[in-house]
């Protein structure tokens, strides 16, 4: 559920958008206001807040959202509900002036709240010290006692799912022209961004259910690739896309791994061979994958689909590639074994990339994920 809270000093106007939203405002709740209309409630409000002249940002504004999954299935007492138990869990009491009102102009239903933080015999009840991070907490609270998913459970789940197509759409396609239409069937909305020194940069990924035209000036909607994935880079998808081309170029004019290996190193890629069992000199060896990486690559680390020290594996970024594995074999004699890559115990790199989407998908809480993201993390540096 997302929300916003955050403590300042308002005017009159604040509360006429509360209780406009051109004209789909729908006040649910108020307190100790006897006015109707917004420029006495504010002055009734300035009147409480000057009984403590030592706070100058007198109000507590915000508001929680619901996607449409959600929001729309809440009736408005459940979204009171929520509201003002959140609000009370972070000082709000009684005593306190307060109006909230359901906006329901913009795509996503949500309500907004206007809180006098001074009481009525002049006591600041809600501290401003993190309110915006504090309030975000009483509403997961809230959300957890009630059954509902949590910002970050949504959220969560949002983003596997994002991780979990775009990586089905890498292996798919060798470009990024190709990768943003795909995803489009697919339902995301990829926004590329790109700079003078490296060209392609970034990118951000939106569901295009969750496009709200209303507010997107307000907030980007969706997510950047690193908020996604801390292990897929947009240089390891360049890189990989780089890799696919090279390797579809190399096997048109190859009959056998000899001539797939040549013509591919003149490209500016080595390549290892990993066989089915142990390497048996002047005999056919079974082939499991073929690994190609840059000569003299400068890559220091592991990512999503890349290996340290190996490159990518053709299996892993590109299904379609096995066939081209088993084609190049099928007459082949290797007495090189130089080139011999062996048998890794631990699990591949797609399967465990497989395994981190898996858990994505059913998320509780971030502390969670990411401790098993971690595990991952370490298991994969093995």
């Amino acid at each position: 559920m997302n929300n916003s809270a955050t403590t300042r000093t308002i005017t009159k106007i604040a509360l006429e958008y509360n209780g406009n939203d051109k004209g789909t405002a729908e006040m649910v709740a108020s307190n100790y206001l006897l006015s109707d209309i917004a420029e006495g409630q504010f002055h009734e409000m300035k009147t409480v807040a000057e009984r403590n002249s030592k706070v100058k940002k007198w109000a507590l504004t915000g508001y929680i959202s619901q996607p449409d999954e959600i929001g729309r299935k809440l009736k408005d007492e459940e979204f009171l509900e929520i509201a003002t138990k959140a609000l009370d869990k972070v000082g709000v009491t009684a005593n306190n002036q307060f109006r909230l009102d359901i906006h329901n102009s913009t795509k996503h239903k949500h309500i907004h709240f206007i809180v006098n933080r001074i009481d009525i015999s002049g006591k600041c009840t809600v501290k401003s010290h993190d309110i915006g991070k504090r309030f975000g907490e009483a509403v997961r609270e809230v959300c957890k006692e009630k059954g509902l998913l949590t910002d970050i459970e949504i959220g969560a789940q949002k983003k596997a799912e994002m991780l979990k197509s775009l990586t089905e759409t890498i292996r798919a396609e060798d470009n990024f022209d190709d990768l943003i239409l795909r995803m489009k069937k697919k339902g995301f909305d990829v926004q590329l961004s790109s700079n003078v020194k490296d060209g392609i940069s970034g990118m951000r990924i939106l569901m295009e259910k969750d496009k709200n035209h209303q507010t997107e000036r307000i907030y980007k909607a969706g997510y950047k690739l690193s908020e996604i994935s801390n292990q897929l880079k947009i240089s390891e998808i360049k890189s990989l896309f780089e890799v696919k081309t090279a390797v579809k170029e190399a096997q048109k004019y190859a009959s056998n791994l000899k001539e797939f290996r040549e013509n591919i190193q003149q490209k500016g890629f080595s390549v290892k061979i990993q066989y089915n069992g142990d390497f048996k000199a002047g005999q056919k060896n079974q082939v499991k994958d073929i690994w190609i990486n840059e000569i003299n690559s400068s890559k220091e680390k592991n990512g999503f689909f890349f290996r340290k020290n190996v490159g990518f594996s053709l299996s892993a970024i590109d299904s379609g590639l096995d066939d081209l594995v088993k084609s190049l074999s099928q007459n082949s004699v290797n007495n090189d074994a130089s080139n011999h890559l062996k048998s890794d115990p631990n699990e591949s790199l797609i399967d465990i990339a497989g395994g981190l989407i898996s858990d994505l998908l059913n998320p509780t809480y971030v502390s969670q994920d990411e401790d098993e993201l971690s595990k991952k993390k370490r298991k994969l540096r093995r």
